[in-house]
């Protein structure tokens, strides 16, 4: 049988995750950084004038791929900056539940105190 939501949760150290979110956001912005310099770069060379077809060919693969790689950097950008989110939405809402079951356990001790007197 499968683990439940709460079993998985569980079972991922929360404390790596939140100290690796930065990490990974950086290098996210490094890798959007570096792709786009490079894209602007070989922007900026100028074409040869007497190319075969051949080459011409192989200049508009590679400014293809240049693109397809700019759009997956930012996809990665994005997706980096949206598990940050989630991370730190994640650890609050993990704080809150600790808090809401100490403030549980508080009320049932003062149930049974209430009781017993």
């Amino acid at each position: 049988m499968g683990l439940s939501w709460m079993s998985a949760i569980k079972l991922i150290p929360w404390v790596d995750v939140v100290q690796a979110t930065p990490g990974i956001v950086r290098g996210a912005r490094d890798l959007w950084s570096r792709t786009r310099g490079a894209k602007e770069a070989v922007a900026a060379q100028p074409s040869p004038v007497n190319a075969s077809d051949d080459l011409a060919q192989l200049g508009t693969r590679i400014a293809r791929l240049e693109t397809e790689q700019l759009e997956a950097s930012q996809l990665i950008n994005t997706l980096a900056e949206q598990n940050a989110q989630l991370v730190a939405t994640l650890d609050a809402q993990r704080r809150r539940t600790r808090a809401l079951l100490a403030f549980c356990v508080l009320l049932a001790l003062g149930l049974v105190a209430t009781w017993l007197r």
